[in-house]
């Protein structure tokens, strides 16, 4: 899923990104007006489960069912029920620091719209050069950054690969933000981009996983749902400060500053026990 909307991010981001170059803003709209029809199209054609739908007065198909001894008895779970369950799931610490470790994870999202400013004002990129690196090579890089944490998660435990990729990440950053004497130096620029999304690729990834161990299968679609929502609040968060740092500090404050803020998920996913959830709600 990661991987597939990183290369819809290189579809839209490096292709859009170079037609508005051409072709004007008003060009990459026109474009994206069949596309956007297909994409509306897909879900009208699909269907989710045997006999469902497509149209409300579509006639609905019959379908036969065998019910399932231990099914006979069971009965639709009310509201109270389920909140009690949610309840249950966020009473293990584990499940609590999962909240932390989701509001945290993107706070060092300031330097995301901190970079177009120094690379368009300061260091002269053009606009459809950035946005051909962005929304190519980065999300490239996204992509692969993505496929090895999962394969590294499901060898080495995706808490372990979470807290090594966020150490290597903020001291990237830090590093960023020290040699700022070769910021003027293209492939420089390039190199480090490219590390940091990497490994920051590789956090994210493994986040998602930790998260899933740390989900009561009950409420598991709820509970799951509700640490992406944090995940997109901690994005909220560190985009609406960008421009708070951008006013107040110069670049290399700023990368100083990202670097601290990606520690903090460390000290979050590092007092996590993968195991609680399941050894404490799902004794065997």
């Amino acid at each position: 899923m990661f991987t597939a909307k990183s290369l819809g991010g290189v579809i839209g981001g490096a292709g859009l990104g170079t037609i508005i170059g051409t072709v004007g803003i008003k060009g990459a709209f026109l474009i994206q007006i069949p596309i956007l029809v297909i994409i509306m199209m897909v879900p009208l054609f699909m269907r989710e489960r045997p006999g469902e739908k497509r149209f409300p007065w579509d006639e609905a198909e019959v379908v036969e069912k065998e019910e399932k001894p231990d099914e006979e008895g069971q009965e639709v779970r009310d509201f109270a029920v389920i909140l009690s369950n949610i309840r249950t799931a966020f009473s293990v610490r584990s499940a609590q620091l999962g909240i932390v470790v989701s509001l945290v994870i993107s706070l060092a999202f300031i330097l995301i719209p901190i970079l177009p400013l120094l690379f368009l004002q300061e260091l002269g990129w053009s606009q459809e050069e950035f946005n051909a690196t962005k929304g190519g090579i980065i999300l490239i890089v996204t992509m692969f950054g993505a496929m090895a944490g999962g394969e590294l998660g499901r060898r080495f435990g995706g808490k372990s690969m979470l807290m090594f990729a966020a150490l290597g990440a903020s001291l990237t950053t830090l590093t960023w933000g020290m040699l700022d004497s070769m910021w003027g130096e293209g492939w420089f620029m390039m190199l480090v981009w490219i590390i940091h999304t990497f490994l920051w690729a590789i956090v994210s990834i493994c986040a998602y996983s930790l998260m899933m161990r740390v989900t009561w299968a009950e409420v598991g679609g709820t509970q799951f749902t509700g640490y992406m929502a944090m995940m997109n609040l901690s994005a909220i968060i560190g985009y609406q400060l960008a421009p708070i740092f951008a006013a107040r500090y110069d670049y290399q404050t700023i990368f100083y500053i990202a670097a601290v803020l990606e520690t903090f998920v460390i000290l979050a996913a590092l007092l996590i026990d993968p195991e609680e959830t399941d050894r404490t709600l799902n004794p065997a």
